[in-house]
């Protein structure tokens, strides 16, 4: 029987290691938050169970949805078991986010309730950061082999192609992986100027993780050809007393300021201000505070990470930089370079372009869609296959009329490119399905009544980049688009005539 359709009344648990009110609250809070805000609003009944930090309320509501703490760090997945095996018969589906350790929720609820693995990204090599012998080679473990033994064949939620790949080759997990990228908040701030000298803007964690010695190390020597260059990091965390030592010991003083948290508005104002922000993280599920700087116009400099590497598109809205020795380098070339206000001006388009592809609205969509596929796959096990290719049909809008998208599975996406007033009828739509190689593709087209034509209809099987930036979902969740691309043909129709 099937349990979850994404209907108003159903009952989703989040389980996430953190909450936004959490001190050590970051980019996978945002995410839950953001999502779960829009659940409630299509009238699911949500319950986010997380841990509980100090002086927190054990029960909470944000955004209407009910905040569940318990536990500490290490006790959160205890006790969310239990509460999961008291709650199994009113729950209807389950995100399950994986922080490195899973929550392991099928162990309370079996094949009863359809769960949805969220993975930021993999932390295989983060154990060691964090912890010593023998916790590092447990949590490695529980990782890697508790994972495939617990989800089994799970669908998996991944907010990047690079994390998509790292569940595959470092964790093995079996199960159906798909994309469903951070959304971005349009960040806006009235009157904004960059800065008059050259200012690198940073906003993150200052965690082991994210490396900013290698950022101060290289502003070394990016000053000896840059001299007025500046950097302003913004963020707070366990790194910032060696930091400090660090900037002290370089001799940064003049130039690089920790200002430590900042509330959004004067963060988005300093942000802003930036001819380029950095982030040196060794691994990122997707870098929400480098889209969150392109939304502000501002192209980012990051290593090549997993995550980052996606964020970043190179040379258009951004520099990957492939090893840390290089990264003063390119720094230095790519402030040489926004010193011409026209070309900091493109850089500015294509990023604010780029940003602003990527919505929380698009992200719930996707992750109530792929909720609602998993539901169905647990009632139809015979229909588990598994196939991690994917095909983008590109179509004159004129024949994206004929799809009633409805009909198409809930994990396929559309996209779109805004008409041309002149000539609406050039536009074009996008398809991605997924589970399906060039042939699929084109037979699935043919059924549907689409000129497959290689002059009029391009077909590709999807590289990573394909996966990102989808406007809608495809299936259950569509709604009837076929109106709006007709009246879009239609003008340019009549106009031609």
């Amino acid at each position: 029987m099937r349990r979850y359709r994404g209907g108003a009344g159903e009952h989703v648990v989040w389980l996430n290691f953190k909450d936004r009110t959490h001190p050590l609250g970051g980019g996978a809070e945002e995410y839950m938050h953001q999502v779960t805000e829009r659940m409630v609003q299509a009238g699911q009944r949500v319950t986010i169970v997380t841990s509980r930090s100090r002086r927190a309320a054990r029960r909470d509501e944000i955004n209407g949805a009910t905040v569940r703490r318990m536990g500490n760090a290490y006790t959160v997945y205890l006790f969310a078991l239990i509460w999961l095996l008291r709650h199994r018969r009113n729950i209807d589906a389950i995100v399950d986010t994986c922080n490195g350790i899973p929550f392991f929720s099928p162990l309370a609820v079996g094949t009863k309730v359809p769960v949805v693995v969220l993975i930021h990204h993999v932390h295989q090599v983060m154990f060691a950061q964090h912890f010593g012998f023998p916790m590092a080679q447990i949590g490695r473990w529980i990782e890697k082999v508790g994972n495939r033994i617990v989800y089994g064949q799970r669908t998996i939620a991944v907010v990047s192609p690079s994390s998509r790949t790292e569940v595959r080759r470092l964790l093995g997990l079996i199960g159906p992986v798909y994309v469903s990228a951070n959304g971005q908040e349009p960040l806006i701030v009235k009157h904004a100027e960059r800065s008059p000298a050259p200012r690198i803007v940073c906003v993150g964690r200052l965690a082991p993780h994210k490396r900013w010695d290698l950022l101060l190390r290289a502003l070394t020597r990016v000053a000896e050809l840059v001299p007025d260059v500046e950097l302003h990091l913004v963020g707070d965390g366990p790194c910032r007393p060696e930091l400090v030592d660090l900037v002290e010991e370089l001799g940064l003083g003049d130039r690089v300021v920790l200002h430590g948290r900042l509330d959004n508005g004067p963060r988005n104002r300093l942000l802003a201000s930036g001819w380029l922000t950095v982030c040196t993280s060794e691994v990122e599920g997707w870098g929400l505070a480098v889209t969150e700087a392109m939304s502000l116009g501002v192209p980012a400099v990051v290593l090549a990470s997993p995550g980052l590497r996606d964020s970043v598109r190179n040379r258009q809205t951004g520099w990957i930089v492939a090893r840390p020795q290089h990264l003063a380098g390119q720094l230095t070339s790519a402030l040489i370079e926004l010193e011409d206000r026209e070309a900091a001006a493109a850089w500015a388009r294509r990023c604010r372009a780029w940003a602003g592809r990527f919505t929380w609205d698009a992200t719930a969509d996707r992750i109530m869609g792929l909720l609602s596929v998993e539901d169905a796959r647990r009632v139809s096990a015979d229909n588990r296959a598994v196939c991690d290719l994917a095909t983008v049909a590109d179509i004159p809008v004129r024949l994206a009329t004929r799809i009633d998208f409805a009909r198409l599975r809930d994990v396929d996406q559309v996209d779109w490119d805004q008409p041309d007033p002149a000539d609406p009828a050039s536009m074009r739509v996008r398809v991605l399905l997924s589970g399906y190689d060039e042939r699929d593709a084109t037979a699935l087209l043919h059924r549907l009544g689409v000129d497959t034509d290689p002059a009029v209809t391009h077909l590709w099987v999807a590289r990573p980049a394909d996966l990102l930036g989808w406007k809608r979902v495809a299936g259950s969740r569509a709604g009837d688009l076929r109106p709006y691309f007709a009246q879009c043909a239609a003008v340019s129709t009549g106009r031609r005539g």
